[in-house]
């Protein structure tokens, strides 16, 4: 008995029939290659442009929260330079007071970084210790090694680097720079607003593309002040209780801690991270034991937990929540782009394309699955049904539609 040979599933397939999607269809073939082209060219450019692009995109943020307070002051009949000037040195009193507020526990705190950094090494040192046997194994494994023979000396040039002050001048001299780049850019933003959107509307195609400009540049103000402030309040509340469980469990510069939580707050998910390890390594290089070192950073814990859990939700609401996968794919990628200034425009910057995808019919899907959820506007809502008519009004069409009978006349 011969034994037939199966027959394969893929015997039938031309190896050309995997590319006869691209031969039907070559136009959406080159339109997504232009897509992925385009994204990655946008994403170099804002690599390559961080020191440019970065001011403003901060300028702007501060643009659209600072201008609330210039309406005011321009309601008390201030004029409007003066009114960003006043504005702007709100802003920078705030900043310099939170500066302060951390800058001089942070340097009291660095002096005595070499005693904590052994206190630390020695706590790690214990928790390392029910793996010693896994660490003498490798170490007798890498005793094995064959021993080549030494090769003849040769010399070495060594490139000298940049020493650490010279680094932080060089810092600091950039940061100074964008800062007053940021303050010029926001101080003439804030002064030109109106025009800008009266402009920006009036040279709009058709009525409905005007009102829908004018509804952008309204909702991008309110939303992103609302955002901003909103959680200003609740971050303060945060730093004020992480200072106060500093305080009580005995760690040093607990003010410090308290605006460090506060500022880091700002930035989702990645910023009590931060501020769970660096507590976690002030307590392991302060304190004696383990479970003590350990109080700070698990109080922080919970005191994160609250706020993102129940405090957040409660205040904020449905209407300003945000998807937590969109927060974090954007905050990670800022963060990757621009550094830790990046991290913290980057909701702000979410909040504004959100506006404008919810308020273009095109992009109304993307602003959907950012955070809200798709509101149709009454233009786009489908006509009501129409009522049945009644037994009274079809007998009254009835009528009208018979043609009239004609009476035959009497013969005489």
């Amino acid at each position: 008995m011969v034994r037939q040979r199966r027959v394969s599933y893929f015997a039938g397939i031309t190896p050309t029939a995997p590319f006869q999607v691209v031969e039907r269809n070559p136009g959406i073939v080159t339109a997504a290659s232009l897509a992925i082209l385009v994204v990655l060219a946008v994403c170099v450019a804002l690599s390559v442009g961080r020191d440019f692009l970065l001011p403003i995109a901060v300028a702007l943020v501060f643009s659209v929260l600072l201008a609330p307070i210039c309406k005011v002051l321009e309601f008390v009949w201030i004029p409007r330079p003066l009114a960003a000037v006043m504005s702007l040195a709100t802003a920078g009193f705030v900043a310099w007071l939170a500066f302060a507020l951390i800058a001089e526990p942070a340097s009291r705190w660095i002096e005595d970084a070499p005693q904590l950094m052994r206190r630390a090494e020695r706590h790690l040192q214990e928790l390392q210790a029910p793996l010693k046997p896994l660490t003498d194994i490798s170490k007798e494994v890498d005793g094995l090694a064959i021993v080549e023979p030494a090769a003849p000396a040769s010399r070495t040039v060594v490139v000298k680097e940049p020493g650490f002050a010279s680094a932080i001048m060089a810092s600091a001299q950039t940061f100074i720079v964008q800062t007053g780049f940021v303050f010029v850019l926001c101080f003439f933003l804030l002064i030109t607003r109106e025009e800008f959107r009266i402009k920006f509307i009036a040279f709009r195609p058709t009525l409905n593309a005007r009102v829908r400009a004018a509804r952008v540049f309204r909702d991008v103000s309110r939303r992103v002040t609302g955002y901003i402030v909103t959680f200003s309040i609740i971050n303060v509340f945060v730093g004020l209780a992480a200072g106060l469980a500093c305080w009580q469990l005995g760690l040093p510069e607990p003010l410090m801690w308290g605006g460090l939580a506060m500022m880091l707050n700002f930035i989702p998910f990645l910023g009590p991270i931060i501020m769970i390890g660096l507590l976690g390594f002030a307590g392991l290089g302060t304190f004696d034991t383990l479970l003590q070192a350990s109080f700070p950073m698990l109080a922080f814990w919970a005191i994160n937990i609250v706020e993102a859990n129940l405090v957040t939700p409660t205040i904020v609401g449905k209407r300003m929540m945000l998807n937590p996968l969109a927060i974090i794919l954007v905050v990670s990628f800022w963060t990757w782009l621009w550094g830790p200034v990046g991290g913290l425009v980057a909701l702000p910057l979410l909040i504004m394309f959100k506006v404008v995808c919810d308020h273009t019919p095109q992009l109304r899907v993307i602003g959907a699955l950012i955070g809200a959820p798709l509101v149709r506007t009454p233009s786009e809502q489908a006509p009501p049904h129409p009522k049945a008519p009644d037994a009274t009004a079809l007998d009254a069409l009835q009528a009208r539609a018979k043609p009239p009978v004609e009476e035959a006349a009497p013969v005489s």
